[in-house]
């Protein structure tokens, strides 16, 4: 198949709002203008780093890109609750807010510096072993200790 050529700042142009429509749609209330407004650029982004990929359909390509970027950092969210000291928990969540505190806070500072490198910036057991000077295998270990942690009376 025959791969697309285009100018990034025309797709920009013509795209802006029919990315930003899925991003909402998606999105809804979960999350502020700002973090949409961040997933439209970092789709803008991810299109231009993989343009060369493409071979069929911009639209297409393009929605796909929007709806992963949105599912990624809902699901950031969800586990950055803690992290977040300006969250406003709706009612139905307080319950988890808090039982998520308790399990963070019993973490030690080791545990919850691969925790949030791992869960909440979404970097790799190898860039975290880097990071922090250990080896793949005790990072592996820390997380496998924090997700029993977890699981123990979810």
């Amino acid at each position: 198949m025959n791969k697309i050529e285009f100018d990034l700042s025309i797709v920009i142009d013509e795209y802006s709002n029919y990315v930003y429509k899925i991003v909402n749609n998606i999105a809804g209330k979960s999350l502020n203008r700002q973090d949409k407004e961040e997933i439209l650029s970092d789709t803008f982004y991810l299109l231009w780093k993989n343009q060369k990929n493409i071979k069929d359909n911009l639209k297409s390509y393009l929605s796909a890109i929007a709806r992963n970027c949105t599912y990624r950092r809902l699901q950031k969210c969800e586990i950055a609750i803690d992290l977040d000291e300006n969250l406003i928990a709706t009612v139905e969540n307080i319950e988890r807010v808090v039982w998520i505190k308790e399990k963070l806070n019993a973490l030690n500072d080791n545990e919850r510096e691969i925790f949030e490198l791992h869960y909440v910036y979404g970097l790799k057991i190898k860039e975290i072993a880097n990071i922090t000077g250990k080896t793949c295998g005790s990072i592996k270990m820390v997380l496998l200790r924090i997700r029993k942690k977890f699981k123990e009376d979810f």
